[in-house]
């Protein structure tokens, strides 16, 4: 896993129902410039884009080396419309099991390298009987050599301990992760994910996009909207907040926030969502950078600290 490239590509977006429009070619052409840019992690979902995101990574990825990428996607997730609340979901082994070869057939591959349960809701995980048929299917993917890694994107950081605790054959765990979202420290994920070889994927890095720069709502297919309002002026405001724990000349605060985003030891790649070269090349400018010291971790988990980042 050595080779996993530090910055992955998040690709909920390429699906062109989340985070405004975007038609196949421009997906096409944004995933074959990441490749350029040696990024070799692609991060995907069977819902995102209702499997638009998983065809369109399957067709740029054609013809290139597949042995040297790394395909993740996700399975448990019922299609929706991203602009709602209600996420239907079905853990079921034979929905999982059809899913499965949808997504390895939308992605044009004979394998994926990583297979993750998509945000399972805390019943599910703690339902052993559940989980062993999950675990007996997965596995039985893994030895046909259909995956070669199982893994969980949970959707609280909090999830994780269950996961990491309870389920050994889970060695992947994607999980939100940024200078606003620090539960996964407060919750202790990372030295636990640690001593028990857990790889930590840190998903939303940029904090949906916050800290990269004022976030304007004009697209329609926009799932960031039915935020409520008090919740999206405290993340507008969060870059800001952040800017004190700047004291390197070479950097900003789109800077920190991926450098924060992989400060730990057992955080294999993080994978923000982009959509234009513009932002691939400003993000892979952090890999130029040498990582945060301890002295500048504290100083932003203590701005953290001090503030309120959830609105009641």
């Amino acid at each position: 896993l050595s080779d996993i490239s530090k910055l992955g590509f998040g690709c909920w977006g390429l699906g062109g129902d989340s985070y405004g429009k975007i038609n196949e070619q421009r997906a096409i052409q944004l995933i074959k410039f990441a490749v350029q840019k040696k990024i070799n992690f692609f991060d995907t979902s069977n819902i995102y884009g209702t499997g638009k995101s998983e065809i369109r990574i399957g067709k740029a990825l054609k013809n290139l080396n597949r042995q040297k990428l790394f395909l993740a996607s996700k399975i448990g997730m019922m299609p929706h419309k991203p602009t709602q609340w209600r996420t239907p979901q079905n853990f079921n082994v034979n929905y999982l099991k059809k899913s499965f070869f949808q997504s390895l057939s939308r992605l044009d591959t004979d394998y994926l390298d990583l297979i993750q349960l998509h945000s399972p809701p805390v019943k599910v995980l703690k339902n052993k009987t559940k989980m062993k048929k999950i675990l007996i299917l997965l596995e039985t993917l893994k030895k046909k050599g259909l995956v070669n890694h199982l893994g969980v994107s949970v959707k609280s950081p909090n999830d994780a301990k269950l996961v990491i605790k309870n389920y050994k054959d889970f060695k992947f765990i994607q999980l939100n992760f940024n200078l606003m979202d620090q539960r996964a420290i407060d919750f202790d994920v990372f030295n636990l994910a640690l001593s028990n070889n857990v790889n930590i994927i840190s998903r939303t890095p940029l904090a949906f996009g916050f800290l990269s720069g004022k976030v304007k709502f004009k697209k329609k297919d926009d799932h960031r909207k039915k935020w409520d309002y008090k919740q999206i002026n405290i993340w507008q405001n969060g870059m800001n907040i952040f800017k004190n724990c700047i004291t390197r000349k070479n950097m900003n605060i789109h800077f920190l926030a991926l450098l924060f985003s992989v400060f730990h030891k057992s955080i294999i790649v993080t994978i923000p969502g982009m959509m234009s070269e513009k932002e691939i090349i400003q993000n892979c400018n952090f890999l130029k950078l040498k990582k945060l010291n301890k002295k500048e971790v504290d100083s932003v988990r203590l701005v953290y600290k001090k503030n309120n980042w959830i609105s009641k």
